[in-house]
């Protein structure tokens, strides 16, 4: 069982090894990174809460992302559809640079942690993973 924990924290401190030179090339942060990352991956989950809730980030660490990205021109944000409860976050073209080395570096990570597996044992992975996190949405939703 240490086994999976260490494995845990070395995936963990590969993942941020392989962002940090593209946080210190563009000069921002581990979250702002993960912020431009989340809305270019994920087109359909475009909220701030969405990103709190998917990354497990404190609202506090994401509310700062998002207004330093806003200011540096990065993202934008607005109203849809007369709801002015929830602003929904657009990705700048001036981000375009800083999410395509942010996607290679994602890429690179999951390149070095499969190295070496089957096509199955990749679909394998990934179906283990998201059973994992399932249980866990579960689990943290009986224990709020």
């Amino acid at each position: 069982m240490n086994d999976l924990f260490e494995n845990i924290f070395s995936s963990r401190d590969l993942y941020h090894s392989l962002m940090t030179p593209v946080c210190e090339k563009y000069r921002i942060t581990h979250t702002e990174l993960v912020v431009l990352l989340f809305l270019a991956n994920n087109p359909k989950l475009d909220t701030a809460t969405d990103i709190v809730e998917k990354h497990r980030i404190t609202k506090s660490s994401v509310s700062t992302s998002v207004r330093v990205l806003q200011e540096r021109g990065l993202i934008t944000g607005e109203f849809t559809d007369g709801n002015h409860r929830s602003i929904h976050l657009r990705v700048c073209e001036a981000a375009d640079k800083i999410i395509r080395d942010g996607m290679a570096a994602q890429k690179r990570f999951l390149s070095v942690m499969t190295d070496g597996f089957s096509q199955e044992e990749k679909r394998n992975l990934r179906d283990y993973l998201e059973r994992i996190n399932r249980n866990i949405a579960v689990y943290s939703g009986k224990h709020k």
